[in-house]
């Protein structure tokens, strides 16, 4: 029970990456502020949370406003009073149908016409066909999101005296910058510069800031992804596997722990070898 009578606030905690990390706070004895865009499912883990350690709540809040960021950490005050750890979660892909078929037809393209064809015929033109609307809402959710949920984190934890943890989630896409997603790696890398940004200014106060860059990871972010490009990168990956929600709440259990007590500023990046083959 490491994390216990720790306060958590996690957000897009409704499903995927979020939500089990939500779990394997409570199962370590934390309470647990679930909070997701949409307050059916940010209710459901909240319930499962407070059935393994009583007292989690649910919050909708969508990291894109910032009034609603405050909103959500105004009933963290009325609820729990306080703040020990932030999971900066919520993350988005594009559902845009060209942009989406894109990415599920050019890396099987591209991998045929390279065996057999001698060269790529079919080229990526993701930077060319996304909207500013595209990339503002990518950037908004994701690096405006940390930036704001982390201003108002940061605040209490300073008031409080007592410190705390901020645990980013940043992607192999940061820091490899893959193909398939520019604006995703864009807002993936300024996510892992922030950390070290926000970890340099709050080591005074006793708060550590950590990122965690998983590689390919099952959960709804991929659903848009084929089987074959998911082959494709169990291919590539020296494990030869995705990963499991499990493997990267795992490592946010760790950075939210005792044993990371010397960590800040650092990027962990469960991605079973991947990075090795880029």
């Amino acid at each position: 029970m490491q994390l216990s009578k720790k306060v958590a606030f996690v957000t897009g905690a409704g499903s995927g990456l979020g939500r089990e990390i939500c779990l394997a706070f409570a199962r370590e004895g934390a309470r647990v502020m679930a909070t997701d865009i949409k307050a059916e499912t940010a209710a459901e883990t909240a319930a499962a949370c407070s059935a393994i350690t009583a007292g989690s709540e649910s919050c909708v809040c969508d990291v894109s406003d910032s009034s609603l960021v405050k909103k959500a950490f105004a009933r963290l005050d009325e609820t729990f009073g306080g703040i020990d750890i932030l999971v900066n979660n919520a993350g988005i892909m594009h559902r845009d149908p060209a942009y989406v078929e894109q990415v599920r037809t050019t890396p099987g393209r591209q991998m045929t016409e390279l065996r057999f064809k001698g060269g790529v015929q079919t080229h990526w033109r993701l930077i060319e066909d996304l909207s500013d609307e595209m990339f503002d809402h990518m950037l908004k959710t994701h690096l405006y999101g940390t930036f704001y949920c982390t201003r108002e984190a940061l605040r209490r934890m300073r008031e409080s005296g007592r410190g705390g943890r901020i645990i980013n989630m940043g992607s192999i896409m940061g820091t490899a910058s893959l193909a398939g997603s520019p604006d995703y790696a864009a807002a993936k890398g300024a996510v892992l510069a922030f950390t070290r940004a926000s970890a340099r200014e709050s080591a005074s106060f006793g708060v550590l800031v950590n990122a965690i860059a998983p590689g390919f990871i099952e959960t709804p972010l991929l659903s848009d992804f084929s089987e074959e490009n998911k082959r494709m990168i169990a291919m590539q990956t020296p494990l030869h596997r995705l990963g499991e929600p499990a493997d990267i709440a795992a490592a946010a259990v760790f950075l939210a722990g005792p044993g990371a007590g010397f960590m800040t500023g650092q990027t962990i990046s469960p991605n079973g070898g991947l990075y090795m083959s880029q």
